[in-house]
């Protein structure tokens, strides 16, 4: 999709929900939240052999919008990051972040949509996802998730939803990385069987696509779990599953090569509130698509501790351990990766709108099969303000 094709549709989009707002609101209120905040780091920039220590700084300006009426709601966020590194890599470089939301009630139906525009660099975005540590560059990114939910019933709710995205990097194929497309339908029928518990079942299909090497993977998926509140304060999450995978591989003797492959897939969580302090445990399974060109199943168990020194002083503490490899693949074999990481952060709220964050962050990566094992530490100081916000009613 060309980036023409895509301005206008998110000027199309904009131009609906601007139209739905001035015919159905008898009131709306609007405001705006801007915030700055500036981010000192040192850190072993890449988990990998060779120099690779920086020190740096971050200048994030941001402004949070929002607009609601009885019946609709629209909020988006526009935020930069401006960031150098110097030491032994010198890179300058910015981020963007244009992310909306919206939904429009009407009787038992509500429609939503999530989308939107990032550019942001690979250690900061599939990093955190997958676990995995891939080249360091810039990735523009593009997504669009529009849904339908239909309550059949004062109980019963039935969800329809599509979803696009678009990724590009910047030197991807000189660095390994292969630009791709995801299109996807998904389907949800949850089911509130008591005040407290509530079950659902899922399905899915998706397709993803990264034409640069002609590979391209098809998976459908169904699924059913459950959430339970034990009590005001511990909550239970379950959801398990299976995927039927079917990849193909263009461009190779004879027309193409085809793989099929079933995964099976979940994820949990329990979450306990204390008066000052909450615990999140969480472990899963899942599968993603990687800048490699790769589809990939990761294991991920993580937690986070959180607890309330004073009213202003916050400490946490968070963690997780990944476990990589590929699935579906015909482009040859791909090594399982270790990766895993500790975070503990104080936050103390000095001011009204001035907030100061330390935070210290310990990674390593291991890849079993080709004895390869590398470390990285990160220490940040970061300065927030966040400005008096701007409302108008009408």
């Amino acid at each position: 999709m060309s980036q023409l094709r895509r301005f206008l549709l998110v000027g199309m989009v904009v131009n609906t929900l601007l139209g739905i707002v001035s015919r159905g609101a008898h009131s709306a209120e609007w405001s705006a939240e801007p915030s700055f905040n500036v981010n000192g780091v040192y850190s072993n920039l890449l988990l990998a052999n060779g120099s690779n220590e920086v020190w740096g700084y971050w200048s994030s300006p941001a402004l949070k919008l929002k607009g609601a009426t009885e019946s609709f709601m629209i909020e988006g966020n526009a935020k930069a990051d401006f960031v150098h590194y110097y030491g032994q890599q010198d890179r300058s470089f910015t981020n963007m972040f244009f992310p909306v939301g919206t939904s429009y009630k009407w009787e038992r139906m509500t429609f939503g949509f999530d989308g939107g525009f990032t550019r942001d660099n690979t250690l900061m975005s599939e990093l955190r996802q997958t676990g995995l540590v891939i080249a360091f560059t810039q990735r523009n990114l593009w997504t669009a998730n529009p849904s339908l939910t239909v309550g059949l019933t004062e109980r019963l709710n039935w969800l329809v939803g599509y979803q696009f995205t678009d990724a590009s990097y910047e030197n991807g194929l000189s660095l390994g990385l292969v630009n791709y497309q995801i299109n996807g339908g998904t389907s949800e029928l949850s089911y509130q069987i008591q005040e407290r518990t509530k079950i659902k079942l899922t399905g899915e299909l998706t397709n993803f696509v990264a034409s640069q090497i002609q590979q391209e993977w098809t998976y459908e998926g169904v699924g059913m779990g459950g959430s339970h509140e034990l009590s005001e304060s511990l909550s239970v999450t379950i959801w398990g599953g299976a995927r039927f995978i079917r990849s193909t591989k263009g461009g190779v003797p004879g027309g193409s090569l085809s793989q099929n492959d079933v995964v099976g897939v979940y994820n949990a969580n329990i979450k306990k509130e204390f008066e000052q302090s909450t615990i999140l445990v969480e472990c899963s399974r899942d599968i993603y698509p990687s800048g490699f060109g790769l589809l990939l199943q990761v294991d991920r168990v993580g937690g986070t501790i959180s607890h309330n020194l004073t009213e202003n002083l916050t400490a946490s503490l968070s963690g997780a351990l990944y476990f990589n490899s590929a699935i579906a693949s015909t482009t040859g074999s791909f090594p399982q990766t270790r990766y895993d990481t500790i975070n503990p952060k104080l936050s103390w709220k000095f001011a009204q709108w001035w907030t100061l964050d330390l935070s210290y962050s310990y990674a390593e990566r291991a890849i079993g099969s080709l004895n390869q094992w590398n470390y990285g530490n990160s220490t940040f100081v970061m300065l927030t303000y966040t400005g008096d916000k701007w409302s108008v009613s009408r």
